[in-house]
C-alpha cells in the first residue's frame, strides 16, 4: 500500500508503539462503562471522548458485529453481556480484603465506632470489611460479607453519588419496585441524600437506613471513573451527631484515599 492511501481501519502506531486503534477502541469502553446499563448516544461519546463522530461511529459499528456492544432500542450503545462473562474471569480490583484490614482497623481504634468497607457488585453492595471501636453501643445492622441493594444502606447511597446522575436514577427506579429496600427512607428523600453527598462529598444521616442508627460515609476515590468502593462509620445517633461527624470526617476521607492509592498501585 503506498503511503497516504491507508485505509480507515488500518492500524497506525505512534512514537511510543501504542496502537491508535486500540487506545480509541479502549476510550469508548471506558466511557460506555461510564453510563451503564442506560447506555450512550454517539454524541455522548463523541464529547466524552474527544473523538470524531465517524472515529467513534465506525469502532461502535465493529464492537457491536463483535457483540462487545449492543445498541439499545432508544439509538443509544452500550456494553454487551459478554463484558460481563469475561469480567468473572478478572481478578477483583480489591484483591484478597483482608490486606485492608489493618487501615479499617486503624480507624474503628480511632473513632472507637463500627466501620465498614463495602464494594459495588451491580446494583447492591457487597460489604467486605466490618471492623469494631470499642464504643461499648454498637449497631450490628450489617455483617462483613452481607449484601444490600445500593438503596438500602449509607455506603451504597455514596456510591450512587458517585455514578452519573441518570445511572443513578435507573438504579432508584428499579429498587422502587420494592419499597422495603429503602428502609425509613422514601424514594424522594433518598434522592435529596444523593444529592447532598454530591453536593458535599459525604454523606451523614440518621434513621433513614434503620431507627436509632446513623451513619457517615464517603466514596474511595477511582482515578480511573466512579466509585466502586466506600468507607462508612455507623453508630447510635446520640453519638453520631453531626458536629461530632465533621469531626471525625477528614479522618474517614484521609482512610479512605489511603486505601483507594494502596489498591491503585497493585
Amino acid at each position: 500500500m503506498m503511503d497516504g492511501l491507508r485505509g480507515p481501519m488500518e492500524e497506525t502506531k505512534d512514537k511510543s508503539g501504542k496502537s491508535q486503534v486500540v487506545e480509541r477502541t479502549c476510550l469508548i469502553l471506558r466511557e460506555l462503562g461510564r453510563h451503564g446499563p442506560r447506555g450512550a448516544r454517539l454524541l455522548d461519546l463523541t464529547e466524552g471522548t474527544g473523538l470524531s463522530r465517524p472515529t467513534v461511529h465506525r469502532i461502535l459499528a465493529t464492537l457491536t458485529a463483535e457483540q462487545f456492544v449492543e445498541r439499545t432500542n432508544g439509538r443509544r450503545y452500550r456494553l454487551s453481556s459478554i463484558m460481563y462473562e469475561l469480567g468473572l474471569n478478572a481478578p477483583s480490583p480489591v484483591g484478597d480484603p483482608a490486606r485492608l484490614r489493618p487501615i479499617v482497623q486503624a480507624l474503628a481504634d480511632r473513632c472507637g465506632d463500627t466501620v465498614y468497607l463495602a464494594m459495588r457488585t451491580g446494583d447492591f453492595s457487597h460489604y467486605l470489611l466490618r471492623c469494631e471501636g470499642a464504643y461499648p453501643i454498637r449497631t450490628h445492622v450489617v455483617s462483613a460479607n452481607q449484601t444490600l441493594h445500593l438503596v438500602s444502606g449509607h455506603s451504597g447511597r455514596s456510591r450512587l453519588a458517585s455514578m452519573p446522575e441518570d445511572e443513578a436514577e435507573d438504579v432508584i427506579l428499579r429498587a422502587t419496585q420494592d419499597r422495603k429496600l429503602f428502609g425509613e427512607a422514601t424514594p424522594d428523600s433518598l434522592r435529596d441524600e444523593v444529592e447532598r453527598v454530591r453536593e458535599n462529598g459525604y454523606g451523614w444521616a440518621r434513621d433513614v437506613t434503620f431507627v436509632g442508627v446513623a451513619g457517615l460515609t464517603v466514596p474511595v476515590p477511582n482515578a480511573r471513573g466512579s466509585a466502586y468502593l466506600a468507607m462508612s462509620i455507623s453508630s447510635i445517633p446520640q453519638r453520631m451527631t453531626q458536629e461530632r461527624a465533621m469531626d471525625i470526617l477528614p479522618e474517614l476521607k484521609a482512610t479512605a484515599a489511603e486505601i483507594a492509592v494502596m489498591i491503585s498501585g497493585d
